[in-house]
């Protein structure tokens, strides 16, 4: 029992450095937006918080951008789903194929993910540039296609998708190699013998290969809602929310409302309201994945 209480004093000792860092910059926050949702508030140190209730709450469902911001929040979502998770695991079941030279490749793809942000997102702003000022309309041009050339980041049509993009491109590498780690996992007598049981090429994959690793798949998708759900810097940097606030999503909304605008009160209401979609969003994609075979 003594010995019990020892490990347990030792297994203590070395967990509370990180559970006092989680609790000051984890559920501090948390705790404080709740606690500023329900006060009127320029966010200026002196100035009184007013109680308003649920006015903020009310006010943000009357919000138009606020909406906006919440399908954007959808699209950029299942958008990522769709492109993210099976480019990323359709290389990673390429990469696992290959006997030499996959570890340069594996690299390559990761690339993308240990880059900053904010370089990766003035990199595909260059590239989606308006006119001669962008890579893309440059190339079009080049092969005879000018007149497909656009103001991609500028038009309604395109602006989300554009940033949608440039987000899942920083995600493949780290999609790709969760879902290699998973692939190489697989037992070589369980592939052999689907072999000699003639499931090769597609079959393969989608009968055997993905129900083995769609454990790592429903990770990665929980991953991809609730990193949608938190995008900012990325959207901030390419368009800002631009243009006329059609490329807002809740994060971006919440720090004009409360950094520019001064509407402190209302900010908090919309982070309340982020954390809580984040839960309610992982809830619901682990109970849709937690069949292990599809």
């Amino acid at each position: 029992m003594d010995i019990y209480r020892k490990k347990l004093s030792v297994i203590v000792l070395f967990l509370l450095p990180a559970f006092i860092i989680y609790f000051i910059f984890g559920v501090v926050p948390i705790v404080q937006s709740v606690y500023f949702s329900f006060f009127e508030w320029p966010g200026i140190f002196g100035v009184a918080l007013k109680p308003v209730g649920f006015k903020n709450f009310i006010n943000m469902v009357n919000y138009k951008e606020f909406w906006i911001a919440v399908k954007n929040v959808l699209i950029f979502t299942v958008l990522n789903i769709i492109i993210q998770i099976p480019i990323g695991y359709f290389l990673a079941i390429l990469l696992s194929s290959f006997c030499k030279g996959y570890r340069f490749f594996k690299t390559v793809f990761f690339s993308s993910v240990v880059l900053p942000i904010t370089a990766t997102a003035l990199l595909w702003k260059f590239i989606w540039g308006a006119n001669e000022n962008g890579l893309l309309n440059v190339l079009l041009t080049k092969i005879g296609l000018g007149e497909l050339s656009a103001a991609w980041m500028l038009q309604p049509s395109t602006a989300l998708l554009t940033v949608i993009i440039a987000n899942a491109w920083c995600g493949l590498g780290y999609h790709m190699t969760i879902g290699f780690a998973a692939v190489t996992g697989i037992s070589e007598d369980v592939l052999e013998s689907a072999q000699i049981d003639g499931a090769t090429g597609l079959r393969r994959i989608f009968l055997i290969i993905v129900p083995m690793i769609w454990e790592s798949i429903r990770t990665s998708i929980v991953l991809v809602i609730i990193g949608s759900l938190k995008v900012f810097d990325i959207v901030f940097v390419m368009t800002e929310g631009g243009p006329n606030g059609i490329t807002h999503v809740l994060s971006t909304l919440l720090y004009y409302e409360a950094f520019k605008y001064n509407n402190y009160g209302l900010g908090s209401a919309i982070s309340v309201t982020i954390f809580a979609l984040s839960i309610v969003m992982a809830i619901i994609s682990l109970r849709l994945t937690r069949q292990k075979e599809l």
